[in-house]
Order: C-alpha cells, then sequence, then structure tokens
C-alpha cells in the first residue's frame, strides 16, 4: 500500500513547487534553464519511446521536431494562422511523416535503422534549406505585431514556463501510459528480441507504428513551442538537435520513465552555465567541458543516471540481505 499510495501523493506535490517556481525566481536566466529543462523533457520522452521502449534507435528525432516547428511557423507567417492551431497542424502533419518514413524504416534493424533515420535528417535539412517559401537556409523570424495567450508570445519567460510545463507533464504521462499497459510490455519484448516477439505472435509492425504516432506527436508539440519561444527557426537550429536529444536521455537512463527529465535536469543546467562563462573566450572551452562530460559518463556510467541509482539500491538490498543471511 505504501508503493501505491506514496507517488500518488508525492507526485502532485512536485507539480505544485514546480508551478511556485515563477514566483521565486524571477530573473529571466533561472527560469529559461527551466523552460529548457521541459522542452528537452519532451523531446528526450519522445525519443525514450521509439528507441528506449521501442528498441528502434533514432538518430534524425530532431526531424520530427523541425517539422512541427516549421508546420507551425510557415501557417503564421505566410498565411496568418492562430499558433494554436498551428501546433495542432505541426502535430498531425509530424504523425503523418512519422508514419509515412516508419513504413520503409522499420523494416531495417539496429544500426541499419539509424542509418536511415539519420539519412532523413539530412534530406529534411537539404530539402528546407533551398525551399523559399520557408526561409530557405536564412530562417524564418515570427511576427511580433501582438503578444499574449491569444497568439502565444509572451514579454515574459513566466507563460512559457508554465506552457512548457504542462507539455512535459504531457509528455510524461503518455510515457506512463505506455508503461502500465500492455503497449509498454509488447514494446520491451520487441526491443529485447524482435524476432522472438513475432514468435510470441505480436503484431511488431503494429506496436512499432504507435511507438512512432505516439513519439512523433510530441516531438511536433515540442517543436511548435520550440518555435514560439526562439521566434525564429532556421535548418540548424532545429535538425541539428537530434545528438543532444539522444545525449540527455543517455545520461538520465535510456528506458527509464523520467530519464529525460533526469538527463535534461543535469545538462542544460551545465551547458547553459559553461555557454554563459565560458563561450566568450573563443577557445570553445564550453563545448569542451560539456564534451567531456558526455564522454566520462557513458564510459564511466553507460546506464545512466537512473540506472546508476538502480545499481546501488540493488548492492545495498543485496549487502543487506546477506547480512540477515549471517546473523541467522
Amino acid at each position: 500500500m505504501g508503493k501505491i499510495i506514496k507517488p500518488v501523493i508525492v507526485a502532485p506535490l512536485v507539480v505544485v513547487l514546480l508551478a511556485c517556481v515563477p514566483l521565486v525566481l524571477r530573473l529571466p536566466f533561472p527560469l529559461h534553464i527551466m523552460i529548457m529543462i521541459f522542452l528537452y523533457t519532451v523531446v528526450g520522452t519522445s525519443w525514450n519511446i521509439l528507441s528506449g521502449y521501442a528498441g528502434q534507435i533514432s538518430l534524425g528525432q530532431s526531424v520530427f521536431m523541425g517539422i512541427g516547428a516549421y508546420t507551425s511557423t510557415i501557417l503564421l507567417v505566410q498565411f496568418g494562422v492562430s499558433p494554436w492551431i498551428g501546433l495542432l497542424a505541426g502535430i498531425l502533419t509530424t504523425v503523418a511523416f512519422g508514419c509515412l518514413i516508419g513504413i520503409p524504416c522499420f523494416r531495417l534493424q539496429g544500426r541499419y535503422f539509424a542509418i536511415a533515420t539519420m539519412a532523413v535528417v539530412q534530406i529534411a535539412y537539404i530539402v528546407v534549406s533551398r525551399w523559399e517559401f520557408a526561409g530557405g537556409a536564412r530562417g524564418m523570424s515570427l511576427p511580433m505585431k501582438e503578444w499574449g495567450l491569444a497568439v502565444f508570445a509572451f514579454r515574459e519567460k513566466a507563460p512559457y514556463y508554465y506552457i512548457s510545463l504542462i507539455m512535459a507533464l504531457i509528455a510524461i504521462g503518455a510515457l506512463l501510459f505506455i508503461d502500465r499497459t500492455h503497449i509498454g510490455y509488447y514494446l520491451k519484448t520487441i526491443r529485447e528480441d524482435e524476432d522472438a516477439a513475432r514468435a510470441l505472435g505480436l503484431n511488431v509492425p503494429k506496436y512499432k507504428m504507435i511507438a512512432m504516432i505516439i513519439s512523433t506527436a510530441l516531438a511536433g508539440m515540442a517543436g511548435t513551442f520550440f518555435a514560439q519561444y526562439l521566434l525564429f527557426i532556421d535548418p540548424d537550429s532545429v535538425f541539428m538537435l537530434s545528438v543532444p536529444i539522444m545525449l540527455t536521455t543517455v545520461m538520465g537512463g535510456t528506458g527509464h520513465m523520467f530519464g529525460p527529465l533526469v538527463g535534461a535536469a543535469v545538462l542544460l543546467p551545465l551547458q547553459e552555465i559553461a555557454r554563459v562563462y565560458w563561450s566568450g573566450s573563443g577557445r570553445a572551452i564550453d563545448q569542451l567541458a560539456y564534451g567531456i562530460l558526455i564522454v566520462l559518463m557513458v564510459v564511466l556510467q553507460p546506464q545512466g543516471i537512473l540506472g546508476m541509482v538502480e545499481n546501488l539500491r540493488s548492492r545495498s538490498r543485496a549487502r543487506a540481505h546477506r547480512a540477515e543471511k549471517m546473523a541467522a
């Protein structure tokens, strides 16, 4: 009973505390870091569903984020469509694109699937860079004629904070639904041994596509928010984020429900602080320090922070069990 009641009590308490953060942290920089943590939680969770749970290692998650960003931005800049409608359109367009490339790519396994998704990113990058209607290589700036909730544009950081928090809760809720239903069990079975899953009678293409749909929907949602938050997008700003998205989840713990959140909470502050204090030196010290941290974590603890915590707990229980046997 305690194991059931405790999360039910703790989770709402954490949400309430997070909702109070803008009342305490009024400076733009801390709120910006929190917003980026929530944003990377969303896109990291989208990658975690497809790669951590379904075992389909994707190197092209940023293309789904980019499609959501470009869809809503094009609708706003070229046709004057509300960003909120653009958000829904971005999600639907991203899901449709995900299903379209999923049909051929899911025939591939392992490194071949990863290479195929990386190729999709390169194709999308080249197409958008040469598509003048979408701003081409110079990108697109979002108009700032009005401010407020109706136009999804704010002068202060706090509204962006709350919207990103809601999106992060939606992403975690989607993963919680997957993890607590048969979908999660089936995806993990496919991840461990796809041939065995087929032998057991699982409809492997169906559940891969379910993972793709949920994953791309979250990434498309994050892409629209990313565009509205920065008020500018170009091919480099969205299509080159696949590796940071993947590293965030790997740092936290691939296949863990809160892996993306933990990874983002650790990496994003370090990245932003290094950028602020060291990037001005012109010697890329911030990127060097960030890269060294990633390499050390991957080499020393490839299971991520949550994997390390689980290992420590398992060792602690084993020691306690041995102590009980010796006492008996």
